[in-house]
């Protein structure tokens, strides 16, 4: 009989679990495959960059999970990347992306909190998957464990309805969706601080 040896391992370096992650993709969904590390997605450093099977773009973004602004930062990287689908040929040449198709975003940390998933439930399609991830040493060997979150946190009653911008060309509305959704994010965070 073979001892198993398996400890939690709490990894702060965000490159390390990067490293983690990229190791273990096919763990979190077949068909994945990295394009790149670290890409500058406008203002946004998105952790990995990768193409699932059906060539989507996919996004993946590491944080705490306990700060709504991580959902924020994914909008924002969405947004950039919807808005410059063309440019993104050029920065990730050779790779197969279907530049019709939105990108897909996964969110990943070790938790995440309550407001955050609940505020995430209302994004609708735009809505990252929040992965939560255990770092684990098994006989010696680093690995992660991924771990989709399902099912509501709890109720909550549906965000006002912001009345839309006039859409100046055809092919705004997902920007005027995005910049709607920033702005509700935004007065969740304000609410946030002083509770």
């Amino acid at each position: 009989m073979t001892s198993l040896s398996i400890r939690p391992l709490a990894l702060t370096d965000r490159e390390e679990l990067a490293a983690l992650v990229e190791a273990n993709l096919p763990a979190l969904e077949g068909g994945l495959s990295i394009l790149e590390r670290r890409f500058p997605a406008g203002q946004v450093p998105v952790d990995l960059v990768a193409v699932d099977a059906r060539e989507r773009l996919v996004l993946l973004i590491l944080g705490s999970g306990s700060n709504p602004a991580m959902l924020l930062q994914s909008l924002e990287a969405y947004a950039w990347c919807r808005e410059n689908g063309a440019l993104l040929g050029r920065l990730l040449p050779g790779a197969s992306i279907d530049p019709a198709a939105p990108p897909r975003l996964f969110l990943l940390a070790p938790r995440f909190s309550d407001s955050l998933r609940r505020t995430a439930r209302y994004l609708g399609p735009l809505s990252p998957v929040l992965v939560e991830c255990r770092c684990l040493e098994v006989n010696g060997e680093r690995g992660i464990c991924f771990e989709p979150v399902e099912g509501d946190v709890e109720a909550a009653a549906p965000p006002e309805p912001i009345p839309p911008e006039p859409a100046e060309a055809p092919g705004d509305g997902a920007r005027d969706r995005v910049k709607q959704l920033v702005s509700h994010l935004e007065r969740l965070s304000f609410r946030g601080t002083f509770r």
